[in-house]
């Protein structure tokens, strides 16, 4: 339950399309620089940065430039648990695992909280002998300092993360059919003249530029795997035509399929 991702992996690019999940993120510059999205706003990520994303929470991720690199730690805090609760774990485990708290995007540099973190992936690294109790011991001892500093945040439910992830899932099951802005307004179950600014200020791009580079994507999985022809590929993820799918690739990748 508890893993560290190490990206780009072969030749897989650095970069991930909008999505959440329901363990703690925490995503670790190692070089170059990444652009964040998280929560409807844009970071610039510098080699040496990490920052803390928690259950639930919208995000994606790109690389800038080619020599960007970076680690991705994720776990889930119900595995911190104790079959017996005490007072701590009712006040700040329990909650923490049912996402009523969370954590800072940031942990202070040099702080001991930061050293751990970093131990915490150099564990995951060396895997030594009890290498995941050393770190849930580790991320208890973690939690302890962040709740001693008043550092976890509460956490509120927000329709617009409601919304964003029905937008979210309705592309990932679509994207291989013609999309209309009424059609996801509908299925968003909001007015279609309010979707295209909803999802530029969540998103941080239009809807038109998304979903042509979710497209892209999901057509570098086929380029990479499948025997298809280009044309076939770019028709299979929802373009219009194969000069089409080359064009928008070319823009977008900047070389050809």
């Amino acid at each position: 339950p508890i893993v560290l991702y190490e990206m780009p992996h072969g030749d897989t690019p650095l970069s991930a399309a909008m999505h959440w999940q329901d363990d703690v993120e925490v995503l670790s510059v190692c070089r170059g620089q990444v652009t964040l999205t998280l929560d409807g706003t844009q970071w610039i990520l510098d080699a040496g940065d990490a920052v803390w994303i928690n259950p639930g929470q919208i995000h994606g991720f790109d690389a800038v430039g080619e020599d960007a690199r970076c680690e991705i730690f994720i776990f889930p805090v119900q595995h911190l648990l104790f079959a017996w609760e005490d007072h701590d774990q009712q006040r700040f485990l329990r909650p923490l695992a049912e996402g009523k708290l969370g954590f800072p995007m940031r942990l202070p540099k040099n702080s001991a909280a930061w050293q751990w973190q970093n131990q915490i992936i150099f564990l995951q690294k060396e895997r030594p002998a009890a290498y995941e109790m050393t770190t849930k011991a580790l991320l208890i001892q973690l939690i302890g300092w962040l709740v001693q500093q008043e550092a976890l945040i509460p956490l509120q439910p927000d329709r617009h993360d409601d919304v964003c992830k029905q937008i979210l899932l309705y592309i990932r099951q679509h994207y291989m059919e013609k999309i209309t802005v009424p059609m996801i307004a509908q299925a968003a179950a909001i007015a279609p003249t309010y979707f295209s600014a909803f999802f530029a200020k969540h998103f941080c791009r239009s809807f038109s530029e998304y979903l042509c580079s979710y497209r892209i994507e999901q057509a570098c999985v086929m380029l990479r795997n499948t025997d298809r022809t280009v044309t076939e590929i770019g028709l299979a993820t929802g373009f219009g035509s194969g000069s089409s799918f080359i064009q928008k690739f070319r823009k977008e990748k900047g070389t050809t399929p």
